[in-house]
This record gives C-alpha cells, structure tokens and sequence, in this order.
C-alpha cells in the first residue's frame, strides 16, 4: 500500500536550515516556489540544481510595486499601496494552474517561506479594502485567507501523490497563563483621534512561540500539518550546529507522525522518516 503524501512545516529563524533541510525531501525531484528569491544565489544548493535533485520557480513581483518615492508617500500619508500589487495573484494563480513541467515531474514541492508570502498577502489586502491600517474586518479576512490557502495546497498536493513543505520564520507570543493573576485595561488616544484600549497583565506571562504570520493563524498553522519541527542552531565553541526538533520543547507545538527514539535530529528527512 502506497503511503500518503506528507504536508510538513519547518519552523525557525533566518539561517536556521530550513531551505536547506526542504532540499534533502525523500520523494525527488523536490521544487521550490522561492517567495524569498534566495535560492538560485545559495552556494550549497547549486550542485543539486545541476544534478535536477531540485528545480526552482521563483516569485518574480516584488512585495509592492510602486517606486521607493511613492511608497514611503503613501505611509507617510497613511494610504493604501499606490500600485495595485501582483505577487499574492501571482502566487495564487500559479498553483491554480499547476502546469508548470517543474511541479509536474517533483515528488515533492517546496513553498520557501510563508513568512514574506505572508507581507504579500497583507499588502494585496490593504490595497483591495483601501485601509492604510488593518482593521477587524482586515484581520478576519488575513486569518480566513490562510486557513484557505493552507487547506487549498494540502489537498492539491496530496491529490497529486506530491509531499508539501512549507517553512516559516518564527515569533515570541505572551500569552496569560497560571502565573498571571490580574489584568486591566488602559485607554490610550493617538494624536488623530483614535481611542484604542490595551490589556495589561499582573504577573509573569507565559512565552509561546509562534510562525511568523501576523494574527491568529500564527498559532493555528500547525494544526493543518502532518508534521511541524523546528530548525536551530547551537554553538559548539567557535562551531555552528545545524539541529532539527520533531518533538514538543514546552513553546512549539512541534510533532511527527513517525515512531522516532530522540527529539532532535540533524537537519535530514533520511534520519526522520523512517
């Protein structure tokens, strides 16, 4: 019996390995949609892009596509982006499509990283609500979008017999917990007029660490996982150590599916999926 395809997150900071890690996917050829645009000038990965081990489609629009003058205009006068921008269309209608011979022939695919696809999508969302600032109904549709988009790749992927990683940087969340035994709130008035209100904690806040995603779904990409793991590094003297979590560490929600005997691991599905 065929076993199914694997929808995995790798979590971690810049640096950490996960592109890295995402390249040495069992099921091969494995193709990057490179949203950081970082991967054809990687020194490490150039063998395996002459050998066909990974092939790549970069995302070509830039974040926002006005010029750097008209940009910083449009903050400074608190509007929307002056050009209506393409790269979460982009993205969007590329895997609509699927036809790209790349992802056709892969055996597993690549989204490298969620956390500027991310900038992209808040940007298209400022534009088509014409709100400068993001509002409830902003934030809603950023949460509902993603659990879309998450939901949407998983299945196509797995309907295909394709493996999908995707990865992710990484945030600190306080969140109120045992040790937190009062709270009140504090009403602050900005210089336009806007009446805003904060809650203020008593006592030590518990820390989470979340995908860098603004809002909810920071917390709630996990969920939609077959595996989640975090990429690190720890210094042994003068000696970088690239290391792999598959278990909880007590702030990530990390998990695998896989009868493993250690929580940590080096950076290589071959040591994992077995």
């Amino acid at each position: 019996m065929q076993k199914r395809a694997k929808t995995t997150c790798l979590i971690g900071d810049p640096g950490s390995g996960k592109s890295r890690m995402a390249s040495t996917a069992l099921r091969k050829p494995v193709h990057f949609y490179d949203i950081d645009r970082k991967l054809l000038s990687a020194a490490w990965a150039e063998p395996l892009l002459l050998s066909g081990d990974i092939t790549v489609k970069e995302l070509e629009e830039p974040v926002d596509a006005s010029s750097i003058g008209n940009r910083l205009r449009a903050m400074i006068a608190k509007k929307r982006p002056p050009t209506q921008p393409q790269g979460w269309v982009q993205f969007g209608e590329y895997f609509n499509a699927h036809d790209d011979p790349n992802w056709i022939a892969a055996g597993t695919v690549v989204v490298d990283s969620l956390t500027l696809l991310n900038e992209h999508l808040k940007t298209f969302i400022s534009y088509a609500a014409d709100k400068p600032k993001f509002q409830f109904d902003q934030w809603n549709a950023l949460k509902s979008t993603w659990m879309d988009t998450m939901s949407t790749l998983r299945d196509l992927h797995r309907e295909q017999d394709k493996d999908l990683i995707v990865t992710v940087h990484e945030r600190s969340k306080t969140e109120p917990g045992e040790r937190v035994h009062g709270a009140m709130t504090e009403r602050a008035v900005g210089g336009s007029g806007e009446v805003s209100y904060q809650t203020i904690y008593q006592g030590q806040m518990d820390v989470e660490v979340w995908a860098s995603i603004d809002g909810a779904f920071g917390n709630l990409i996990g969920a939609q996982m077959d595996e989640y793991y975090r990429l690190y590094v720890e210094m042994e003297g003068d000696t970088p150590i690239w290391k792999c979590r598959v278990q909880p560490d007590g702030k990530r929600n990390l998990r695998t599916s896989f009868n493993v005997n250690k929580p940590v691991f080096n950076p290589d599905f071959k040591e994992i999926w077995k």
